[in-house]
């Protein structure tokens, strides 16, 4: 039997492992998906309601994105700081606790959580108006730590796109039009009408558009003068038929690794606007939490789950 299926096996309910003999005091609690997982912040969104989870009983989580692959694991390490990476949550952050596979890989007590994810209802969502939105942040803040090539990344875009007074758009077409069980999208119409009023009305000077699709920025660009808007270079599809975007976008990306970082860094560049109009969905709610609700305005689109 392979060193894999000793250590990382496919039983979807959480169970306990014993590796070693090494920290025979602690009680480890490896987050691990389905491979291969979904959208990248879909998956932070997992790891965030595991780690909620391991805290509150007293385990130290660590996550693995190495021997459970998602859409954006490399076929070769990635080199990150001074070493390199297979586990593709450490292509972007660090470790929730500060402790890897490699150190608990001779580990006494390891339980391997569920595959399942039971505990996604605990994670507070940031665009439900009856939550408070600091609980989101106080998480990400204190367990999902942007590592030092993401923040570096994040901050040269910063400089090379960002002033000040500027309103964030976050507008997804494509496959969230219709998929089950999500918030449904407003039309492009929809959109651009209300960002021209609250661009009027609330004086801001740019608009940065975060999305995954070329024909909403076309549609922008017909309105407004290319002066005041800002993208980023970021990969966006040019047309859409059938199909989940992350996979098509990574499908049609040279680097796995490379298109997460984009679309990070777009979605931090959101959370540093003035002001922000866009629909519901996992990349509005991390930029809420990242901003901690410091916008000085805000809309949100709440037009019902698609059925």
């Amino acid at each position: 039997m392979s060193k894999y299926f000793v250590k990382y096996d496919m039983m979807e309910n959480e169970h306990i492992k014993h590796f070693g003999e090494n920290y025979p005091d602690n009680t480890f609690y490896v987050i691990r998906r389905k491979p291969l997982g979904a959208g990248l912040l879909s998956n932070v969104n997992w790891v965030l309601s595991h780690v909620n989870y391991a805290v509150l009983k007293g385990y130290i989580p660590v996550v693995n994105m190495k021997d459970y692959k998602t859409l954006y694991n490399e076929n070769v390490p990635i080199k990150i700081g001074a070493g390199e990476t297979s586990n593709a949550w450490e292509y972007f952050f660090e470790q929730p606790c500060g402790y890897s596979l490699e150190n608990i890989k001779n580990a006494k007590n390891v339980i391997l959580g569920s595959s399942e994810n039971h505990y996604i209802d605990e994670l507070p969502n940031p665009i439900d108006e009856n939550e408070d939105i600091s609980k989101y942040y106080d998480l990400i803040s204190k367990y999902c730590k942007f590592n030092f090539e993401t923040i570096s990344e994040i901050e040269s875009k910063k400089r090379r796109f960002f002033g000040k007074n500027i309103l964030g758009v976050l507008y997804r077409g494509t496959d969230y039009k219709t998929a089950k069980e999500h918030y449904t999208p407003p039309s492009i119409e929809l959109m651009i009408q209300k960002t021209r009023d609250v661009f009027q009305q609330e004086k801001f000077d740019h608009i940065f558009i975060c999305t995954e699709d070329q024909s909403a920025v076309n549609e922008f660009c017909k309105v407004f003068t290319k002066e005041r808007i800002i993208v980023s270079e970021s990969k966006r599809l040019k047309e859409y038929h059938t199909g989940r975007v992350p996979e098509i976008i990574l499908k049609n990306s040279s680097s796995a690794y490379k298109a997460g970082l984009d679309y990070l860094t777009d979605i931090y560049l959101l959370s540093q606007c003035d002001g922000i109009v866009a629909c519901k969905c996992n990349g509005t709610s991390f930029a809420l939490a990242l901003n901690n609700n410091k916008y000085r305005f805000s809309y949100f689109f709440d037009l019902g789950v698609n059925s």
